[in-house]
């Protein structure tokens, strides 16, 4: 499997002269943050979710539609949660993340000698890869970490085939007027409390997802974006009480 995977990776990676761009001071900031506590990342991610992440991935796999054999694009990768997730299906994916550690931390894992998969260091905004490649391409939990949504997105649809999907799925700030304040305080409050019984780290990146979750453009505002660059029949659906959304278009 890792074999045949090798040969196919040498198709899909560009020239190395065209792998450009040093890391800006947004893109330094969360390799900072991310490079430490990737062993802890799943588990504070359940938390995070409220137990819902694996609900949210197999959302993506839905949309995607996956074929044996298919290429899957996943950006923002971490630690292979969605990689694996499409590599079980038959498909082979290729993993983009601009942190080493927690790419080390993916390519540890028992399922990554069984599984065809590889990981590649880089930036979402530029990436190393030849165009029209995959049958689908995702970016989960982070689009609101890069430099540039749009940038993101228009480098995820070059690379993606005609009349395949390009996916997002991110927080959201839920719009009830109950669960809405609990919310707040849940991400605000609870989270940032519980990370330091791990390490002030922890502490550090849950506020951080706080403020960049308060922060993040609406769902409607990535499809605007989405619709922008060329995809079509682009959709939103929200889930878990409006606490996220995957938006998807069609190249």
């Amino acid at each position: 499997m890792k074999e045949s995977f090798a040969i196919a990776k040498s198709q899909l990676v560009r020239e190395s002269s065209e792998i450009t761009t040093e890391p800006d001071r947004k893109v330094s900031y969360v390799i900072r943050l991310f490079s430490d506590g990737p062993r802890e990342y799943d588990f504070l991610l359940k938390i995070l979710s409220l137990g819902r992440d694996g609900y949210w991935r197999n959302s993506i796999l839905e949309k995607a539609e996956p074929k044996p054999g298919s290429a899957i694009l996943d950006i923002a990768c971490g630690t292979g949660l969605v990689t694996y997730s499409f590599a079980r299906l038959g498909s082979y994916a290729v993993g983009i993340d601009v942190t080493r550690e927690m790419l080390s931390r993916a390519t540890q894992l028992r399922e990554y000698r069984t599984s065809d998969v590889d990981f590649i260091l880089a930036r979402a905004e530029n990436l190393p890869l030849r165009s029209e490649i995959f049958d689908a391409s995702t970016i989960s939990l982070a689009l609101r970490n890069v430099s540039s949504q749009v940038e993101t997105l228009s480098e995820m649809r070059r690379c993606t085939k005609q009349g395949r999907p390009v996916m997002s799925l991110d927080f959201a700030r839920p719009k009830g007027r109950f669960f809405s304040p609990f919310y707040r305080f849940y991400i605000f409050k609870v989270l940032p409390t519980l990370g330091l019984f791990i390490s002030r780290h922890w502490n550090i990146i849950f506020l951080y997802l706080a403020n960049s979750i308060d922060k993040s453009r609406d769902p409607e505002k990535i499809k605007e974006t989405m619709d922008s660059i060329g995809l079509s029949n682009s959709s939103i659906k929200r889930m878990t009480k409006g606490t996220t959304a995957l938006v998807s278009g069609i190249k």
